[in-house]
């Protein structure tokens, strides 16, 4: 009977470190995957703001009706009404009127935040004016906040504020 005591008492030592050990292996795999999960959406997340940003500034006078909407594909939906009312009430109107030009170049980003399906993003632009009225190019610079959500596994604009 002490025979079969101790072989039971191993038996179940034996099942208690497997067991402590598959919990062990399970958590940290979980957090390579979790962390990994996580460097994606930053580096995406960034990408995503940058290249939005760009297109939603930059436009030519001419080609500003077709260029501009198309920006707005980006966009979640309710930013993307929003939008698309200033583009067609003052952004389209002043650029022909003033034969406007702006090519908007990112020259920095941040990430502030992420979560899984929500990013905040600092991004660094500048913006080189040309118009009728000012025929030699202007430089500005600007700080901008960038939300972004995650919809179906895609990063949209949901909002740009300048800092």
């Amino acid at each position: 009977m002490k025979q079969l005591d101790k072989r039971s008492l191993l038996l179940a030592g034996a099942v208690a470190l497997f067991v402590a050990a598959s919990v062990v292996a399970s958590l940290t795999g979980y957090r390579f995957w979790s962390d990994r999960q996580a460097e994606q959406n930053r580096s995406s997340s960034v990408v995503v703001a940058s290249d939005t940003v760009e297109a939603l500034f930059s436009y030519d006078f001419n080609t500003a009706e077709k260029d501009l909407p198309k920006a707005a594909e980006k966009l979640t939906s309710d930013y993307r009404d929003s939008y698309m009312k200033v583009i067609q009430d003052q952004a389209i109107p002043t650029a022909k009127e003033k034969k406007l030009s702006v090519q908007t170049t990112v020259q920095a980003t941040g990430v502030i935040a992420t979560t899984r399906d929500h990013a905040t993003v600092l991004v660094i632009a500048n913006q080189r004016f040309s118009s009728t009225d000012s025929p030699q190019d202007t430089l500005m610079s600007d700080r901008l906040h960038v939300e972004l959500t995650k919809k179906d596994g895609q990063w949209l604009v949901s909002d740009i504020k300048p800092v």
